[in-house]
C-alpha cells in the first residue's frame, strides 16, 4: 500500500510539472511591450442618453481590454499608472486613433514596440464592431487588423466581444 502511494505522489508531482511547463509555454509574451489606447466609440451616436453610457463604458472595457491581453495571451501591456496617466494626457490634447502617427511616438515614449488602438464602429444602438489595430511603433507597419461584430449595447455583449478577440489574438505571432 505504501508504494501505491508513493507511486501515486511522483505521478501526481509529475503531472503538475508538464502542466505548469504547458502552461508558461503557451503564454510566451512577444519581445515588444504594447501601448493599448483607450476603446473610440464611433459612428451613431444619436441614442439620447448614450454619452455617459459611453464614457463609462470606454473607461470600464480598456481597462479589461488591458488586462485580459496582459493575462491571456502573449502581448505584454503597458499598464503602469505614469504611461496610462500621460497616456490620458495625450489624448486630451488630440485625438490618438486619428493623429497621423502620434500614436507610434508616444508608444516609442513610453517604451512600446507595439501600439494597438482598439475602437467600437457603432452603426446602431444595437448593432456594433470592435475593430482591433496593431502597428509596428517603430516603422508604422501595420501588423494585425481585425473586426468582431457584436450585437446589444449591454456589459455582457462588451465582455463577449473582448473575450472572442482575445481567443482569436491569444496566439497570433507578429512577422
Amino acid at each position: 500500500m505504501t508504494l501505491l502511494k508513493q507511486f501515486l505522489g511522483v505521478f501526481a508531482a509529475a503531472l503538475m510539472t508538464i502542466a505548469v511547463a504547458a502552461q508558461a509555454d503557451t503564454h510566451a509574451k512577444h519581445a515588444h511591450s504594447t501601448l493599448v489606447l483607450d476603446i473610440k466609440i464611433t459612428g451613431d451616436s444619436s441614442v439620447s442618453g448614450d454619452a455617459e453610457d459611453n464614457v463609462l463604458k470606454i473607461a470600464k472595457f480598456s481597462e479589461h481590454l488591458r488586462q485580459e491581453l496582459q493575462d491571456k495571451t502573449r502581448f505584454v501591456v503597458i499598464d503602469d499608472a505614469d504611461s496610462l496617466a500621460q497616456m490620458a494626457v495625450a489624448a486630451e490634447q488630440q485625438d490618438l486613433h486619428r493623429c497621423n502617427g502620434c500614436e507610434r511616438d508616444l508608444a516609442q515614449a513610453l517604451g512600446a514596440g507595439y501600439v494597438m488602438l482598439p475602437s467600437v464602429f457603432r452603426m446602431s444602438h444595437l448593432i456594433s464592431t470592435l475593430h482591433i489595430e496593431v502597428t509596428d511603433a517603430e516603422t508604422g507597419t501595420m501588423l494585425k487588423r481585425k473586426a468582431y461584430d457584436f450585437r446589444g449595447n449591454t456589459d455582457n455583449a462588451w465582455e463577449r466581444v473582448i473575450r472572442y478577440a482575445i481567443r482569436d489574438m491569444g496566439e497570433w505571432q507578429p512577422r
